[in-house]
């Protein structure tokens, strides 16, 4: 069809509004943010250029290492064990045992809940004083060596990620439920004619055939764990000594505590740039159209 100059005129009205959104709320904010990483604040409403001061300093800092290590840990745990996870129960829901629906509205309950609120929960089950874990600990013997997870620098950042993993696993659940949903019944049922049952029928139809949803979910996961910081804050706010303290918990401290809004900017801008290349790596690692092309 030809485009006329009417018609041109008309797409460019239509595509406008979303456009100018697009470059108020996505384009402007990486391009300040980019532009004040090269700042120096001397007060709070003055800076100076310092070019690419902000990033040596950030790339010396033992701190920031430490919170790239953290990050990484968390989320490649965070993803392997709410991927797998979803995928199982999604799986299950996908079979329709008795009771099924009860079962997806409470994997789904915990995300309905905000990030603070999951937060306050966990740590109140952590908590010496009047969580559940020492009672436990007490009926068994041990409550004299009970000492609240996310209070030693060793356990913090796996208790952390166990309450991370409940809060989200609700999504992934309803996400691989609904990639099975779409697999047609024909091709399933042709499987089971053919002998193929439990595990063969996983592993020779139904992952292959959900290949889809699941790049989609790694990549979201991997994404969402990456700028996690809400339920992290509230649970630790990055302790005990830095050992939860990720990238965005690190880009808190140091903008909003420390006052120091270039460096804080240049870890927004080192953010921007892993979570791009992530999806790009990912993106092109999982193009394939089938898991086993």
């Amino acid at each position: 069809m030809k485009i006329t100059k009417k018609s041109r005129l008309t797409i460019i009205l239509f595509i406008l509004p979303a456009l100018i959104v697009y470059l108020m709320w996505v384009i402007y904010p990486i391009i300040s943010a980019i532009w004040m990483s090269m700042q120096k604040s001397d007060t709070l409403h003055s800076s100076h250029f310092v070019g690419i001061e902000n990033y040596i300093s950030v790339l010396k800092a033992r701190l920031f290492w430490k919170s790239m290590k953290i990050s990484f840990i968390f989320i490649i745990f965070t993803t392997i064990f709410q991927v797998i996870l979803g995928f199982f129960y999604g799986y299950l829901v996908y079979l329709q045992p008795r009771g099924y629906r009860i079962y997806k509205i409470l994997l789904f309950v915990p995300n309905v809940l905000p990030s603070v609120a999951t937060g306050f929960i966990w740590s109140y089950i952590y908590s010496p004083s009047m969580g559940i874990l020492k009672p436990f600990m007490e009926a068994i013997g041990l409550g004299q060596y009970y000492i609240s997870p996310i209070a030693d620098p060793k356990l913090a950042l796996g208790a952390v990620i166990f309450a991370q993993i409940w809060c989200g696993l609700g999504v992934q659940v309803i996400l691989f439920n609904s990639g099975f949903m779409n697999i047609p019944s024909e091709v399933i049922e042709s499987a089971r004619l053919d002998g193929a049952t439990g595990w063969k029928m996983i592993k020779t139809m139904v992952i292959p055939m959900s290949w889809d949803i699941t790049k989609m979910v790694i990549i979201l996961q991997t994404i969402g764990a990456l700028r996690s910081f809400d339920l992290i804050y509230v649970m630790t706010a990055g302790g005990p000594n830095h050992s939860t303290e990720v990238l965005p918990m690190h880009l808190f401290v140091n903008a909003f505590q420390n006052f120091n809004l270039g460096y804080g900017n240049v870890i927004a801008v080192v953010l921007f740039i892993l979570a791009m290349l992530i999806t790009i790596v990912m993106r092109k690692a999982m193009e394939r159209e089938s898991l086993y092309n």
